[in-house]
């Protein structure tokens, strides 16, 4: 056998992964993994209680509109989704529903400013997750 025969030889054995290749390849794609799932399930937890405060601060919104339009504020948000009696369009578009799938809270009292309460993370209301429309002044999350 010549050289050339060999060399073509020793290629034709090593045109493929070896085994101990392939592991490697597998353990580093699994520490990305690793790595990247937490931080990206962190950014979308993150991201669902933005999208809760913007629309609670949209709701917060047209109920001050129903406020200044009527002189006082809406019985309940269905109230809000329906067309003005003056036959102009609703305040909001459908009913307002948190990223988590749960309805907001409308709490009216006789005289201060209503709260506008999303039940959070968690879907119960009373607990520390809840998101309100008072939340922005008191605490940052």
């Amino acid at each position: 056998m010549n050289k050339q025969e060999k060399r073509t030889a020793r290629e034709a054995l090593r045109q493929g992964f070896t085994l101990i290749e392939i592991l490697v390849v597998v353990a580093i794609i699994g520490m990305l993994g690793a790595v990247a799932v937490p931080a990206y399930m962190n950014y979308l937890a993150d991201a669902r209680i933005s999208t809760t405060r913007a629309l609670i601060n949209n709701v917060d919104v047209a109920v001050k509109s129903y406020n200044m339009k009527h002189g006082k504020y809406p019985e309940s948000l269905d109230v809000l989704t329906q067309e003005q009696a003056d036959g102009s369009d609703p305040m909001l578009e459908g009913e307002p529903v948190d990223p988590w799938g749960n309805e907001l809270k409308y709490e009216r009292p006789s005289k201060k400013r209503p709260t506008i309460t999303s039940a959070g993370p968690d879907g119960e209301f009373g607990t520390e997750d809840d998101i309100t429309n008072y939340d922005d002044k008191k605490k940052k999350r």
